[in-house]
């Protein structure tokens, strides 16, 4: 009788089925830990942000936008401060250079920046590609990211509420970067 060495096809098809099952389990969780990646990834760069953002108001005595009216668009009482405006390169360029030539010269003799390494157009971007957001709402200025889905919970001070609740419904990400004595106009 000649000794045959392999396998049965009984013993492969228990193979390719747990196989199956591994997988149907694990990627899921890939795919939650990715997110979960994405979403650190966001607050970092939204808490970086928010640090230039306080430095430019410490050196200059004002937030970028804040004021400018061509900036401000209206959203349900809110005012979106939109991310194309030229006035954003403040953070990276001084007005002498002419990135960022918006500032009015009284402030740029305060400019001590740059306060952002990167372009306007990287840093105001979320790890899911989306538009981070400037809005101001009553005393309060934020910065937004959609989250994944890209879609708005509701309006910032709702956003705001459910993560701080941690809520399951909302995957806003808010950082509140300021609060003023009165009112945004």
């Amino acid at each position: 009788m000649a000794n045959k060495k392999g396998f049965t096809l009984m013993e492969i098809m228990v193979v390719i089925i747990v196989i199956a099952v591994l997988a149907s389990v694990a990627g899921p969780m890939i795919g939650s830990i990715t997110d979960q990646g994405r979403a650190s990834a966001t607050k970092s760069k939204l808490s970086s942000l928010k640090s230039a953002l306080l430095a430019y108001q410490q050196d200059v005595g004002r937030m970028p936008y804040v004021g400018k009216v061509g900036c401000i668009s209206s959203y349900n009482a809110e005012k979106l401060l939109c991310t194309s405006c030229e006035d954003l390169n403040v953070l990276v360029s001084d007005s002498n250079s002419g990135f960022g030539s918006n500032v009015p010269n009284r402030y740029a003799k305060k400019w001590k920046g740059p306060y952002m390494d990167a372009d306007p157009e990287d840093f105001m971007v979320d790890a899911w590609g989306n538009d981070i957001k400037y809005v101001a709402k009553g005393k309060n200025l934020y910065i937004w990211s959609y989250g994944p889905d890209g879609e708005a919970y509701g309006n910032v001070d709702e956003a705001y509420k459910a993560q701080s609740e941690n809520s399951d419904e909302c995957d806003d990400i808010v950082i509140s970067v300021w609060k003023r004595k009165r009112a945004f106009n």
